[in-house]
C-alpha cells in the first residue's frame, strides 16, 4: 500500500505548488479500495469507476425524483449504477475463471471471497448481489476514510504548534505517517498552509462566515 500511496502522491504533486487535499484524499482512498479490496489495478477502469461512484454517492442523499433533461441527482445516480454494473460484470466473470482454475484463491481480496461464497442452499451469490455489495463497500470505505485523513491534515495546517510536533516526530518515519509529514513539510509551511487545503467556500465555512 505504501508504494501505491507514494506513486499517487508523486503523480499528483509533481510540478505543482498546491493541491486540493480533500479531492486528493478521495482519489487516494478510492484507488486503495479498488486495488486492495477488489484487485482492480487498471488505472483507466479505476478512473471510470470513480466518476460513477461519486454520482451514486450523491444520489443516496438526494430526493427520489426523475425528470427530463440532464436529470436529477437521483436519475444520474441510477444511470451511474447501471454503468458500474456493466463494467463490473466482465471483471466478475474473469475472476470466477481465475478462481476455478486456481490462479486466485478466495482469500486474495473481498471480491474473490464474495464470488467463492455460497448461500444457505449452497448456491453461488448472484452477480447483481456481489456488485451491490462491492458498490456500497467502496462508497462506505473510501469516503469516510478520506474525510478522516483530510481532518488529520487540516488540524496541523491550522495549528502551528501542533504542526511542529507532528513534523518533529515524523521526520524519520518510513511509513504512511512519514508520508503525511512529507506532505505537511512540502505544502503547509507558515501562513500559506490553509491556502493549500481549502477552496474559498471551505475556508468560509471553517471561519464561520
Amino acid at each position: 500500500m505504501d508504494d501505491l500511496v507514494t506513486a499517487l502522491l508523486l503523480k499528483e504533486t509533481t510540478e505543482k505548488d498546491t493541491i486540493k487535499f480533500v479531492d486528493f484524499m478521495k482519489k487516494l482512498t478510492f484507488k486503495v479500495a479498488c486495488d486492495i479490496l477488489f484487485g482492480i489495478h487498471d488505472e483507466a477502469t479505476q478512473e471510470a469507476f470513480m466518476d460513477d461512484f461519486h454520482l451514486v454517492f450523491k444520489a443516496l442523499g438526494s430526493i427520489y425524483l426523475k425528470y427530463p433533461g440532464p436529470g436529477s441527482p437521483y436519475s444520474m445516480g441510477l444511470q451511474a449504477k447501471a454503468r458500474i454494473s456493466h463494467r463490473f460484470l466482465p471483471i466478475l466473470r474473469q475472476r470466477k475463471e481465475e478462481l476455478s482454475t486456481g490462479v486466485l484463491s478466495p482469500t486474495n481480496d473481498v471480491l474473490s471471497s464474495l464470488l467463492a461464497s455460497r448461500d444457505e442452499n449452497k448456491e453461488p451469490i448472484p452477480e447483481e448481489v456481489v456488485v451491490d455489495n462491492c458498490t456500497f463497500l467502496i462508497i462506505a470505505s473510501h469516503d469516510s476514510t478520506a474525510i478522516l485523513l483530510s481532518l488529520m491534515v487540516w488540524k496541523p495546517s491550522s495549528d502551528k504548534q501542533f504542526y511542529s510536533k507532528v513534523l518533529k516526530v515524523g521526520l524519520s518515519a518510513t511509513s504512511p505517517v512519514g508520508l503525511l509529514t512529507r506532505i505537511l513539510k512540502l505544502y503547509f509551511n507558515g501562513e500559506k498552509s490553509e491556502q493549500c487545503l481549502f477552496s474559498s467556500n471551505e475556508r468560509q465555512k471553517k471561519n464561520g462566515e
